[in-house]
């Protein structure tokens, strides 16, 4: 009963993560000089936004709670 919800989950998950970890290897590797760019502003003013990973928990948590209702709706308790 959760175990394809629970596959899609992890594979969207899994994307996820894999798209950052290549946009942040590809932002290194064309760097020009070993020093650290300057912050940008948006990242100043929101660095929790642009964290990934609350926005994976986020994700995880919207996918149990649409599983969570659907079962439960589908069950008619």
């Amino acid at each position: 009963m959760w175990l394809i919800p629970a596959l899609i989950t992890i594979t969207i998950i899994c994307v996820i993560a894999f798209v950052s970890t290549m946009r942040i290897a590809k932002m290194t590797t064309e760097r020009n000089s070993e020093k650290d760019t300057p912050i940008s502003e948006s990242v100043k003013e929101h660095a929790t936004i642009l964290n990934p990973i609350p926005w994976v928990y986020i994700l995880f948590l919207l996918f149990c709670g649409i599983m969570i209702f659907y079962y439960w709706s589908k069950a008619g308790y």
